[in-house]
């Protein structure tokens, strides 16, 4: 069954909403240049009020552990780590997971990491990606989400705009509209 990541969780009230409603996970954004963007200890505040079936997931932007490394092999950190691949137009070379428990496919959209709200073509997500080490974000709404399931198949599908009212701030109709969908696929 897919589960559903709903990102850029930024109020405790959206938070113990969507894990009252059975949301999967709820994306914190790490990445101070996010309009989504939480203090770590705001995060963990909200975080630990969550009821344990609801798995939180830290967003960052080129994460290091020490300045200014980057990684090639994501099993050198200590926790499971979803790597984010930006799709525009077409994929160049192979997609690898690098030591990755997942991999999460998005909009290529300058200037921002995710979070635009664009849809790329999803016909272009690998068919050699295993569905149960996908997450499928971009552009994804209550309107689409069944088109996105049945062309993609992904193990999780990961909305943050398509939740909104406004950047951070959740409409919880929208969000059981994905549930619905989801649940009921």
């Amino acid at each position: 069954m897919t589960g559903l990541k709903i990102c850029g969780i930024t109020h405790r009230q959206d938070a113990i909403a969507c894990a009252d409603y059975g949301v999967d996970y709820l994306g914190f954004n790490f990445y101070t240049a996010s309009p989504r963007f939480i203090a770590v200890d705001k995060a963990c505040a909200i975080i630990q009020d969550l009821p344990t079936t609801t798995k939180s997931v830290a967003i960052v932007v080129r994460s290091t552990l020490i300045d200014p490394q980057d990684f090639s092999d994501f099993s050198e950190i200590p926790v499971p780590v979803i790597s984010a691949k930006r799709i525009g137009e077409s994929i160049s070379g192979t997609i690898e997971f690098n030591g990755a428990e997942m991999i999460l496919f998005d909009t290529l959209t300058p200037g921002k990491f995710g979070g635009s709200g664009k849809v790329f073509n999803w016909s272009l997500v690998p068919d050699n990606i295993p569905r149960d080490r996908l997450i499928l974000a971009g552009g994804i709404t209550p309107e689409n989400v069944q088109i996105a399931l049945d062309q993609v198949n992904p193990a999780v599908i990961d909305v943050a705009s398509g939740a909104e009212y406004s950047p951070g701030i959740k409409d919880l109709t929208k969000v059981k509209r994905l549930l619905d969908v989801i649940k009921n696929r």
